[in-house]
């Protein structure tokens, strides 16, 4: 990004490619000098491009370095009385540094910030090795993974998560499997957007999360991780192969995921003020969770101009959820009036993928360019359960099996068009269209018997379940790079969106169409070269997908049953940003940030309880939520072998809801920190530790809660070998954690444990020679909301 002057000057715009290779050469610094005196300075862009800013004619020298290559010096006589100069194609000569030299020289701060978004460098923390996808989010500034593998931005879990840019129909399915499926040693960085620009589908009320996975820069390179602990295992292969015009990248990923809890429920009924009935559960399971997944991605560069790319990405997996529980209910008394033990065997099979076609070309003029994208992304799982109640004797009460059987096909296309009104990039228009049929289906079956009998259909409880979406979008934005370090995007995205949906069996029908226009607007200025500052202002949308919208009754539990809704409507969210950046040397880095958000007809969990004891749990547009708060991201390099950073997030929520007459406010407090230990013979050690304090809902409120880990690095770089020894929550078997949930009718606890105290060792070998590989396009659905786990 250039870096603007004072007042309106001359712009120097260039390339910087590889001399062997002509590959671009993503963020070289180019340096402006004069009389051996730095003016102003750049770095170039991820096709290698350069624009930096002189406020007068002039003898110069540019000077560019980048990590791996030699130093370059170009003389620049600035005698033109127009407002910019080319420097041409300059070309940079490999170093005879060795790798080792270079990668340890070249490594990126853990943490960047970048205009409109945070970006944590998870290939420079080695506490994840071995670990997932939900490992290095845990890390990464503003966001919180809870027990489950639920993700959170500043209290929300209505995000996207995009993998390079991509929202796959894994993630749409279930983000915190999906998280899980992904291995972190193909993780490059995250990106964190908590305001996303008029680009970014409307979907996601809190913000968006890119993944950004590792391009290889070699002819042929790979890698193998074999992890093990207590808890799981993982074998990560990968292998990218570049050459000549083609380039091809294969990765796989197995993993073995053990997931150990308990829980303590009460809750009591209450009549008039008084205690009517009291409900006493212990439920414990101890479940393995086999999953795997596959990406291929092959990318044709038929010239400097044009590229084609075909991506496919599989993955498939049992998530079995089996549990014992001891039910009790007693009189106010305390006499019992009812107990029996059960057991419930259920599963969660599926398979998908997503394929996915791109076509990028770019024209003469700098900067210009259009994408076109298009994916499909079929989807089928089947969630069984078999339900058995017995009593204190051993001899069966009730038997219930529910057989749901579910498929969602996907079809996108996608267009963008990039056009700079200059060729010094002051002004550039970026516009695009975007088309998502969506069919999904779920068909489901209950079978049920009281006492010895036989299983007999229940159909009431069976139905077929057909779901249909189509969004049709466009957005237009305005960038501007202004004088005096200012620079100002506006854009806006207009969404139309039609569903219906049909419950065969019960004969109803309904749909709906609605239109959105979603604005958002940044202003940021560069004070000087160690300060920043930003406004944003966006709105942004959740919908209900057909996992929120499906009736079928899951009672695998019958005193606390789940249902979908299909009267769920969308829900919009206003947000509001300022930002801070201060970073006075390369060793020190603070974001500071303010931030507002306000949604009038919020869907939120809702929870009710009959006459007879049985809880229902379902979303319903019922509230209206305001968050206030502070966020402080911070890194800082103390030493020559000690590094630390970390984050602050402090929140004041209001939840609102005049149909249920509920009023909850309270402060919520997230802090983790980071800190690493690099020490003699290729040795490190990292140390990582977070806490959430207590948190209110709208029902309710969640206790605190704590995650810590250590982990011990030794590097074999001649045979690029690694070893890394991690210990997750040592000193204790579980992390415990209370939910309650209190209403005029009734108080619930739930007492969790989720057991996560694990040892885990990791090797790593990677391989491979220098090349150099462009990034290729991929598509992004970044407008459906997910189902959390958990």
């Amino acid at each position: 990004m250039a870096q603007s002057g004072n007042r309106a000057g001359i712009f120097i715009t260039g390339k910087i490619t590889d001399s062997a290779t002509h590959s671009p050469v993503m963020y070289a610094t180019i340096t402006l000098l004069k009389q051996d005196s730095a003016v102003s300075s750049a770095y170039s862009g991820e096709e290698g491009n350069f624009s930096i800013q002189v406020q007068q004619a002039g003898i110069y020298i540019l000077e560019i370095t980048s990590v791996g290559y030699d130093t370059r010096h170009v003389d620049i006589n600035l005698n033109t009385t127009g407002n910019s100069f080319s420097a041409g194609n300059i070309l940079l000569t490999k170093s005879a540094k060795s790798l080792q030299e270079i990668t340890v020289t070249g490594r990126k701060k853990l943490i960047e910030l970048r205009p409109g978004m945070l970006i944590y460098n998870a290939e420079n923390d080695l506490s994840v090795k071995g670990g997932t996808a939900a490992d290095v989010l845990r890390k990464a500034p503003v966001l919180n993974v809870d027990a489950q593998g639920n993700v959170s931005l500043r209290g929300s879990r209505n995000l996207k998560i995009l993998i390079d840019g991509k929202y796959s129909g894994q993630i749409a399915r279930s983000p915190a499997d999906a998280l899980n499926m992904m291995p972190a040693n193909i993780i490059k960085s995250v990106e964190v957007i908590t305001t996303p620009s008029a680009k970014y589908d409307a979907e996601g009320a809190a913000g968006v999360i890119n993944i950004i996975t590792k391009k290889s820069r070699q002819s042929v390179s790979g890698a193998l991780e074999l992890g093990a602990s207590n808890l799981e295992q993982v074998f990560n292969p990968r292998i990218a192969v570049n050459s000549n015009k083609w380039s091809t990248s294969v990765h796989g990923h197995l993993h073995r995921l053990r997931r150990k809890e308990a829980y303590a429920a009460n809750r009591i009924q209450y009549n008039n003020g008084s205690p009517s009935l009291l409900l006493e559960q212990e439920m414990n399971s101890d479940n393995a969770a086999p999953h795997g997944s596959g990406d291929i991605a092959v990318t044709y560069t038929a010239d400097s101009s044009t590229e084609i790319s075909f991506g496919a990405n599989v993955w498939f997996g049992n998530w079995p959820q089996d549990n014992n529980i001891l039910t009790t209910v007693r009189q106010p008394g305390g006499t019992i009036t009812e107990q029996y033990k059960q057991t419930t065997d259920a599963a969660e099979n599926y398979v998908g993928a997503d394929l996915n076609l791109a076509y990028s070309k770019k024209f003469k003029k700098p900067g210009q360019e259009i994408t076109l994208l298009a994916q499909f992304s079929p989807n089928k799982s089947r969630d069984p359960y078999h339900m058995l109640q017995h009593d204190n004797h051993g001899i069966r009460l009730y038997q219930e099996l529910n057989n749901n059987l579910a498929k969602s096909r996907e079809w996108t296309v996608q267009a963008d068009y990039l056009h700079p009104f200059s060729n010094n990039g002051i002004f550039t228009l970026e516009s695009g269209l975007k088309m998502i049929i969506r069919n999904a289906s779920s068909r489901y079956n209950v079978t049920a018997a009281e006492n010895q009998e036989a299983l007999e259909p229940v159909p009431s409880r069976s139905d077929v379940f057909t779901y249909s979406q189509d969004v049709w979008a466009g957005y237009s934005m305005l960038k501007a790079n202004l004088k005096k370090n200012w620079y100002a995007e506006a854009g806006a995205r207009l969404e139309l969106t039609s569903f219906n949906g049909d419950i065969e069996r019960a004969a109803t029908k309904f749909d709906n169409h609605f239109t959105n226009l979603i604005p958002s607007a940044t202003v940021s200025k560069k004070i000087n070269d160690n300060q920043t500052f930003s406004l944003s202002y966006t709105q942004r949308l959740t919908r209900p997908y057909i996992w929120d919208l499906n009736p079928n009754i899951n009672a695998s539990d019958p005193k606390n049953i789940s249902t979908g809704n299909p009267d769920l409507k969308p829900e919009i969210a206003h947000q509001a940003e300022f930002t801070y950046g201060f970073y006075p040397t390369s060793a020190f880095f603070l974001n500071t940030a303010l931030f507002w958000k306000q949604t009038n007809n919020a869907i939120v969990e809702f929870t009710a309880v009959d006459d007879d004891g049985i809880a229902t749990t379902k979303k319903q547009n019922l509230a209206a939520n305001k968050t206030y708060g502070l966020n402080l991201s911070a890194m800082a390099t103390l030493t020559d072998w000690w590094s630390t950073n970390g984050n602050l997030n402090l929140e004041y929520l209001d939840y609102s809801s005049d149909a249920l007459q509920v009023l909850s406010k309270g402060w919520a407090t997230h802090v983790n920190l980071n800190t690493t230990f690099k020490l003699p013979n290729s040795f490190s050690i990292q140390a990582f530790g977070e806490i959430n304090t207590r948190k209110i809902m709208l029902q309710g409120s969640e206790s605190f809660i704590y995650y810590y880990s250590i982990a011990c690095k030794k590097e074999f770089p001649a045979k690029k070998i690694s070893l890394t020894l991690a210990l997750t929550n040592p000193f204790s078997n579980y992390i415990p954690q209370t939910r309650v949930i209190q209403t005029q009718q009734f108080y619930y606890t739930l007492q969790n444990r989720y057991y996560n105290r694990a040892v885990k060792l990791t090797v790593n070998w990677e391989f491979g020679g220098l090349f150099n590989q462009q990034k290729t396009k991929r598509i992004n659905n970044e407008d459906v909301q997910g189902l959390p786990k958990g």
